[in-house]
Parts: C-alpha cells; structure tokens; sequence
C-alpha cells in the first residue's frame, strides 16, 4: 500500500509539472505574432567602478505579455570614455536575463546612456540568445528595443521573439 501511495503521489506530480508545460506553451502560442513586450521596474544591488568604466547589476519585477510575472537580472558594463551622444553619456553593453516560469530567455544588448532636458536616458538595441535561453525559451530568437530611465528604474523591452518549439 505504500509503494502505491508514492507511485501515484510521483505520478501525481509529473502529471503536475506536464501540465505546467502545458500552460507555458499555450500561452507562449497566444503570442501576437512573435512580438516581446516586457516592463519591468529594477534597482541596482552592485555598482562597482574604474578604470572609466562601470560595471553595473540591476534587477527586479515585471511582466512580460503574453508570459506574465517575470523577474529580470541584469548586468551592465558602462564605457564613459565612450560618449555617443555627448558630454555625461556613456556606451553600455548589456547581457538581460529575464527568469519566467516556462524558462530562462537571455538578451544580449547595445545601448548608450544620454543625458537629456529630463534627466538620463538609455536606448538601445536587443539580440534574443536561444542558446543561453532555458525551457520554452531555448533555442528562440529576435531583436528589437530596450529603453531605461535610470531615475526611476522604469525599463522596457520591445520587438519580436519567435519561439523555436514546434508546440509554441
């Protein structure tokens, strides 16, 4: 009896976990045509400085349409030598690891930091790493936009993301 018991008891939680992956690829396919839409508002925990340059790890919660609650972890590396867009800016390159609960998607970033009539500004551009990407995300690709406001810590992602599972 209590070999049954823990037999149905380990059945009872892989049918779990399938069902999870169940509902993580429905909602992957309720996608709008592969379109990546993400808002999160992150904080930084590590700032570390020299040599003209920052190194710089931000995180905190968002959401992701189309995947819900996510969680965002990212990590900045900031050239001030290197202004683009004038005196006070910078050039960053990023690696953003956006955690999920049908996976890990990992973007790889350009961006430069402006200084603007309201305050500092960053843009730049996304390239969505399928290898480095986990669970529903592996194996995905895209590209698009991100957009910071370092004063309020209010970040954005936009473009595509076109999922590799042939059931997503």
């Amino acid at each position: 009896m209590r070999k049954l018991m823990i037999s149905l008891a380990a059945s009872a939680a892989l049918m779990a976990g399938m069902a999870a992956t169940l509902q993580a690829s429905a909602q992957a396919s309720t996608r709008d045509d592969g379109r990546l839409e993400a808002t999160f508002t992150a904080h930084p925990v590590s700032v570390t400085p020299g040599l003209g340059m920052v190194e710089l790890i931000v995180t905190g919660p968002g959401t992701v349409q189309g995947f819900g609650a996510a969680t965002e972890v990212v990590g900045v590396v900031e050239d001030q030598a290197a202004s683009p867009c004038g005196a006070g800016g910078a050039s960053d390159s990023a690696l953003r690891r956006i955690v999920m609960q049908g996976g890990v998607l990992e973007l790889h970033e350009a961006a430069m930091l402006c200084m603007t009539a309201s305050g500092p500004k960053v843009t730049g551009t996304y390239r969505v790493d399928g290898q480095a990407s986990t669970g529903i995300f592996a194996g995905a690709r895209g590209a698009g936009h991100v957009a910071v406001d370092p004063a309020t810590g209010h970040d954005t992602v936009s473009g595509t993301l076109i999922l590799s599972s042939p059931e997503a």
